[in-house]
């Protein structure tokens, strides 16, 4: 059950941790925080608990040796459970967590730190890192995920745009590593001059990036770049939000003090679209009704307040074009909502404003509806025109559409007399990273599509890039960094580089091929051929393990299959021919679960 209980545990505690592994439930759950505080050659694993614990046993190994196990001790200073263990610079502490919330125990995912030298630093640990001088934090300007963003200083959220990974780059520096972000602490150009704001920039591994992290004692450290030899310093003592972190020399003031908290953390939007479990997720009180729920999925890059959706489709009661409110009733849309109060609105045009954030409801009731979309978008909601008959959605092969320079994505479905029909798709393009849960009332149906969520977004324009063949790269830098689009909103148009791209592998013309048009509509396992292919192999028409082995193929679309769940992707219009597309139905649908990913 376990390797190892150590000698000095009593017979009672042993009984205890036998029990809990004995009820424990193999379920994730995002309700606590945890982590490693180092001071000399003692670590305290902590676990904090944001209801209330009835208890908490540590599971943890140094190295390579045995298992040890013990029940935790309740710290009330600190309001967390603690324990202590013995290590020495160099050691690998692996450890996790199993917790009884007074119904039920929980096991944790493992966690990995690595005990560095004298600086009391854990590679590979996330820390907050705290002025001395004026108690803020350092902060990425405006939770950026650019390139270039600056670092100043700002009152502590809790945000993943104020925390840092920090990993030992070998020679006694380190890389700090933004986690909102995947960028690394920089110094812009390796610059020598007193005063450069430091930023955020794609790690690259220079000199530039480099960083000493020196104990001075009484919990606090400079931090020294390797590049210049200049020190981490608030500009001018400053105690304001928005104070530039710059460097400077090394003065020995408070400026040029930081504390590291290191914090695991499960910062708001870090929950996983399978952390609940499907049997406490409520039934909708009307018959062929699905509750659906909107995930915070962005790590904390965006709080639930600024995570917009809106629900649009056909009322299958009336027929009438409708938006669902947060009270599941579905209410028709006009051209008269566009000017109505609390109306939204961009370049002095307005916009109906028909949206939701994710802090607003838990479960709202979707009635039935035909050609529905759930419109999700980050940081702003998108602007979307109503009429008495429709609307006008966002359009990005128009410069001047609105919602060019929004983050946003959606998914489609349908929920009828027959059941929920429904999918994410990459037809048009990537947003963000999405996932789409499905379960029923029977309880025998739970099945997720969309992208991985270890997936993140810069990670997929990165592996984008890396792994497409060269026809399609600028998919993903033409309207960056808001969006990759679909090859035939890129350079696969009529007139562009790639308009030819299929010439003499099929009859049709690469826009044909594309957009399912000109007869292939009346023959997709044609389309879906010539997309993976397979045209000229119809004997591996439907063994997805031959789609897109050479060109011309959509290769763009073969991206998207390689990064989702199951391999199951919607990348072009007919990626459903062989049960290929991310699409979930089912005919006694419960709830429908979006998990928004960054």
């Amino acid at each position: 059950m376990f390797k190892k209980i150590c000698r000095s545990v009593s017979l009672f505690t042993v009984f205890l941790l036998l029990c809990s592994f004995i009820t424990k439930t193999n379920v994730y759950a995002a309700d606590f925080t945890n982590g490693v505080s180092v001071s000399g050659n003692t670590s305290t694993i902590w676990f904090k608990f944001n209801g209330s614990a009835s208890w908490v046993d540590v599971h943890y190994k140094i190295n390579s040796g045995s298992q040890l196990n013990y029940r935790m001790t309740y710290n009330s200073s600190n309001a967390r459970y603690e324990q202590n263990v013995t290590v020495a610079s160099t050691d690998s502490l692996s450890y996790s967590f199993t917790y009884n919330n007074g119904t039920s125990s929980y096991d944790t995912a493992w966690f990995t730190n690595t005990v560095t030298s004298g600086s009391g630093i854990v590679s590979g640990t996330v820390y907050k890192i705290t002025s001395k001088v004026s108690g803020k934090v350092l902060d990425v300007d405006g939770v950026s995920t650019s390139d270039s963003a600056k670092m100043h200083q700002w009152t502590s959220t809790g945000g993943a745009n104020q925390q840092f990974k920090v990993v030992d780059v070998g020679g006694g520096y380190y890389k700090l590593i933004a986690v909102h972000s995947g960028k690394a602490l920089d110094v812009p150009g390796s610059s020598k001059v007193n005063g450069t704001q430091l930023q955020q920039y794609t790690d690259n591994g220079t000199d530039a990036q480099k960083w000493q992290i020196v104990n001075m004692g009484n919990g606090y450290s400079k931090v020294v770049s390797k590049a210049s030899g200049l020190t981490m310093d608030v500009a001018a003592s400053s105690k304001v939000d928005g104070a530039a972190v710059q460097q400077y020399t090394d003065n020995g003031t408070d400026a040029q003090r930081w504390s590291f908290t290191a914090v695991t953390t499960q910062p708001q939007g870090s929950n996983s679209i399978y952390s609940i479990a499907a049997s406490s997720i409520p039934t909708p009180a009307i018959a062929g009704a699905v509750n659906i729920k909107v995930m915070n999925g962005t790590n904390g890059a965006y709080p639930d307040n600024k995570i917009y959706w809106a629900v649009i489709g056909i009322n299958q009661a009336n027929g009438k074009w409708s938006y669902l409110d947060l009270s599941g009733n579905l209410i028709p849309i006009s051209t008269a909502m566009n000017d109505a109060s609390g109306h939204l609105t961009k370049n002095g045009v307005n916009y109906a404003n028909i949206y939701h954030t994710v802090d607003q409801a838990s479960y709202t009731t979707l009635p039935k509806l035909s050609s529905g979309r759930m419109f999700l978008s980050v940081g702003s909601p998108c602007y979307i025109k109503t009429y008495d008959n429709g609307f006008a959605g966002p359009n990005v092969d128009n410069t001047s559409d609105p919602n060019r320079d929004i983050y946003f994505d959606f998914v489609e479905f349908t929920v009828n007399d027959s059941g929920y029909h429904g999918n994410t798709t990459r037809v048009d393009g990537f947003g963000f990273p999405i996932q789409h849960r499905l379960v029923n009332r029977a309880g025998n149906y739970d099945q997720t599509t969309g992208e991985l969520e270890s997936e993140t977004r810069s990670g997929l324009f990165t592996k984008y890039q890396n792994e497409v063949t060269s026809e399609f790269k600028a998919l993903a830098t033409l309207q960056a960094p808001y969006r990759i689009v679909a090859p035939m909103h890129g350079s696969f148009q009529v007139g562009g580089a790639n308009a030819n791209y299929f010439a003499g592998y099929s009859s049709y013309s690469t826009q044909d091929i594309l957009l399912g048009t000109n007869g292939l509509q009346q023959n997709p396992q044609t389309c879906a051929a010539i997309n993976r292919h397979v045209l000229n192999d119809t004997a591996n028409w439907n063994n997805p393990s031959a789609y897109y082995k050479a060109g011309p193929a959509n290769f763009y679309a073969q991206f998207w299959h390689t990064h989702s769940i199951n391999a199951l992707a919607y990348g072009f219009c007919y990626d459903d021919v062989n049960g290929q597309a991310a699409y979930l139905e089912v005919g006694d649908p419960k709830a429908l679960l979006v998990r928004v990913g960054w």
